[in-house]
């Protein structure tokens, strides 16, 4: 009987013990599975979330590519419009410079309503918008991509023209001040060279200082030398 009751309780225990690794299996097995479905769900995400950034990207990157290229259709449509600064005949480049002078010359030489004390002042300020402003187109010009060559050559000749009588006006109008005048006014152009000075009159002499001036810096002959006093 004795024996039997141990037999019963051995069996008891192992049932025990196989029904305990029964379900420690289970839990391990249910652990793992879980894990390995945690990390299956992350890398779904994970690929979710790059395909989504990949698509993005692409679609920011269409429109970017849209915006540059109608941007690019625009400016070459804007730049096509600024072309017609000037028409590409050299001769227009020139009647402009004509045109630039003779307006100069209108307004200083015949402007008879200026007092004396503001007259050398708003004359000079009046050549010297005049004179940027000529530039500024002459520089549009050589700078324009559809300018063509001979265009380009032409207005750079003009332009280094102007630059050179600025300076020779500059020259001229301090060399003839030192000669004992107030002040002095030089308008150089292609076909003349017109000086005004601050006086009541001239003298033969001073007459003469001022011709020996002019011509020296300009080599420009007597007779296309007008000189003008203004008191």
């Amino acid at each position: 009987m004795k024996k039997r009751n141990i037999i019963m309780l051995s069996l008891i225990g192992i049932l025990c013990l196989i029904s305990y690794f029964h379900y420690m299996i289970q839990k391990y097995s249910f652990l793992e599975t879980t894990s390995e479905f945690e990390k299956y769900e992350e890398n779904k995400l994970a690929e979710i979330a790059q395909e989504s950034s990949s698509q993005e990207d692409g679609s920011d990157s269409s429109n970017v590519k849209e915006v540059s290229a109608s941007s690019a259709e625009l400016s070459d449509k804007e730049q096509k419009e600024k072309v017609k600064i000037l028409d590409s005949k050299n001769n227009e480049i020139g009647q402009v410079i004509s045109e630039s002078n003779a307006n100069l010359e209108s307004k200083i030489l015949n402007n008879e309503s200026t007092k004396k004390a503001n007259y050398f002042i708003e004359a000079r300020l009046n050549t010297n918008i005049e004179r940027e402003r000529i530039i500024s187109l002459l520089n549009e010009i050589i700078n324009n991509e559809y300018t063509t060559e001979e265009t380009r050559k032409k207005a750079n000749e003009e332009k280094m023209k102007l630059i050179d009588a600025i300076n020779k006006e500059k020259i001229i109008e301090n060399l003839i001040k030192s000669k004992g005048f107030d002040d002095a006014l030089a308008l150089i152009t292609d076909h003349s060279v017109s000086i005004i000075v601050e006086s009541e009159k001239i003298s033969d002499s001073e007459m003469a200082k001022i011709l020996d001036i002019v011509v020296r810096e300009t080599q420009a002959s007597p007779d296309k030398i007008k000189i003008w006093n203004k008191f």
